[in-house]
């Protein structure tokens, strides 16, 4: 089977840290780039890698997918998705538009899927208008459900649909913009969700930003649960929350922390913590400007991005933080940026990396020529610069 190193469709590239990675140069779309880090884009064997396609000037985004074992690149234009999609192990990507759940085989030969049409409960059974029905699409541990963090002109609500069936169970509701909406990957019945910023149907209520609570906790960090229970993660220290994960085995969740200032989400960012929702243990892990993380199983490595000053398309850095020595590595020390502060880009161009793969994998978004560009690293290359 062929790797990144070895198919004809990739050219290497060295950072000036001595970091080697692997950049996709054949293009089957405009623009490309890799997938959005709370979800896998490769199957569990690495033998199929898939990736956003984008078509400027219009604002949605398809599907495409690197075949190493054929060392073929296949594009998808009729997968236009309006929630981040998911691979499977075996390298199925499924996906949502407005009306039904599909799963597109990595095969062009075989033709994309119906799994279930979207439950009519999402738009409130006709009399809401569904603006999306989550925000990543995420299996619960049994791969029998997917969660859905709905929005519509109705709110905002959180529940999940039974692939078999069809059958929708809410499991509650926020007062606030909610997305990133993760299931648990390991204990049923538990999921993540997050308060965000600059939703317009909140802003017609004066409500654009994420909010303090009388106490001044932050309400980024919500865990949801099945029997319509939900609480907040306090952010350690006292500071800001943002773009969280699930530990391997469910046990904790992961984010990235920045200091509480009148800034939008990402500047000021000062670390990666964790907070274990059975235990309460919470403690910084990772002393980086993490603007984007994730983690290894072991929880031993920290993958992530920063930016250099919020925009779409702003210059940004990918690294990878070793836990138990303490030293980090710039896999790419600096992304150029792909539009100008006063014009940012209309798309979600961060590098947004994540392991994958089994871990034998970083996929990232790099820039070349100027262009946003799906990039994978070796882990066992980038390792030994942090030991």
């Amino acid at each position: 089977m062929y790797t990144p190193a070895t198919s004809r469709h990739f050219s290497k590239q060295v950072d000036e840290s001595g970091a080697v990675y692997y950049v996709l140069d054949t293009h089957v779309a405009p623009q490309q780039q890799g997938f959005y880090f709370v979800n896998s884009c490769m199957s569990d064997d690495g033998r199929y890698l898939w990736f956003y396609t984008f078509y400027p000037p219009a604002q949605h985004r398809t599907l495409g997918v690197v075949d190493f074992e054929t060392d073929e690149v296949c594009n998808f234009p009729g997968c236009l998705h309006e929630c981040g999609p998911i691979v499977d192990a075996e390298g199925n990507c499924w996906y949502c538009d407005l009306n039904n759940l599909y799963k597109r085989s990595p095969d062009p030969a075989v033709p994309t899927q119906i799994v279930q049409p979207l439950p009519a409960e999402l738009s409130e059974n006709g009399a809401a208008l569904l603006r999306a029905p989550a925000c990543h699409l995420t299996f619960s541990p049994d791969k029998k459900q997917v969660f859905f963090d709905s929005i519509s002109s109705a709110g905002y609500k959180m529940g999940v649909m039974d692939l078999d069936t069809g059958k929708y169970t809410e499991w509650c509701r926020a007062e606030y913009y909610r997305n990133h909406g993760q299931y648990n990957p390991v204990h049923p019945g538990i999921a993540l969700t997050a308060e965000d910023f600059g939703a317009p149907y909140d802003r017609s209520r004066g409500t654009a930003g994420i909010h303090c609570d009388e106490n001044g906790i932050f309400q980024r960090l919500w865990v949801v649960r099945e029997d319509g229970t939900q609480y907040v993660i306090p952010p350690l220290d006292g500071m800001r929350a943002t773009h969280e994960w699930w530990s391997a085995d469910g046990s904790k969740v992961y984010y990235c922390r920045y200091e509480p200032a009148n800034v939008p989400c990402g500047h000021r960012n000062n670390g990666v913590c964790c907070y274990d929702i059975f235990t309460g243990e919470h403690r910084l892990v990772a002393p980086v400007a993490a603007w984007h993380g994730f983690t290894t199983a072991d929880e031993q490595l920290v993958v992530y991005d920063e930016n250099a000053g919020f925009y779409r398309g702003c210059e940004s850095r990918v690294g990878l933080y070793n836990v138990k020595t303490g030293k980090q590595v710039y896999i790419v020390t600096l992304n150029e940026a792909m539009a100008p502060p006063e014009k940012p880009s209309q798309y979600h161009l961060d590098p947004h990396p994540r392991f994958n793969a089994n871990e034998k994998y970083i996929v990232f978004t790099s820039v070349k020529n100027g262009d946003p560009q799906v990039a994978v690293a070796f882990t066992e290359d980038i390792l030994p610069l942090t030991e």
